[in-house]
């Protein structure tokens, strides 16, 4: 009898654990923000593609679990729609710091011809940001490095 007594509290505690810990949200709230800084630049070996990590969700709350992005482009001499380039994962999530801005180095692109890109994040679990702001540029050599002078450091 003794051994019933305890299994009744511990049951009873065991179904009081349990339950919803927050109200659900709907999908469009977790998603990350939209990227809104995207910018796109000639470099010797390509178009040079480079933006900030989004630190929220649609909601407003904090983005702890973002997962990576997808590069889109789209040729418009070609009068393309967008199509998926890569996809960039992140593995920096457990770190202390996390990086801040991203880039991304585009080596396909044809000389003289005409490129819009947008970026799309996305959470662990599958949640997709609207697309960020678009970046175009035709894609030309930049000009060459006098003799002597110094390249520029890339920024990261």
């Amino acid at each position: 009898m003794t051994a019933r007594w305890t299994i009744i509290p511990l049951v009873a505690l065991a179904l009081a654990a349990c339950g919803r810990k927050a109200p659900p949200k709907p999908p469009e709230f977790v998603a990350p923000r939209a990227i809104t800084d995207l910018q796109a630049t000639n470099g010797t070996d390509g178009v040079v593609l480079v933006w900030s990590r989004p630190r929220r969700h649609a909601d407003g709350t904090t983005l702890a679990n973002l997962g990576g992005f997808v590069i889109e482009r789209a040729a418009l001499d070609r009068a393309s729609s967008f199509q998926p380039l890569t996809t960039v994962q992140l593995a920096d999530r457990e770190r202390f710091r996390q990086t801040r801005s991203f880039r991304y180095l585009d080596r396909e692109p044809a000389i003289g011809s005409t490129y819009t890109y947008r970026i799309i994040a996305f959470t662990d679990d599958g949640y997709y940001s609207e697309p960020s702001n678009s970046a175009s540029l035709t894609r030309e050599l930049p000009p060459p490095t006098p003799a002597g002078a110094a390249a520029a450091p890339a920024r990261q």
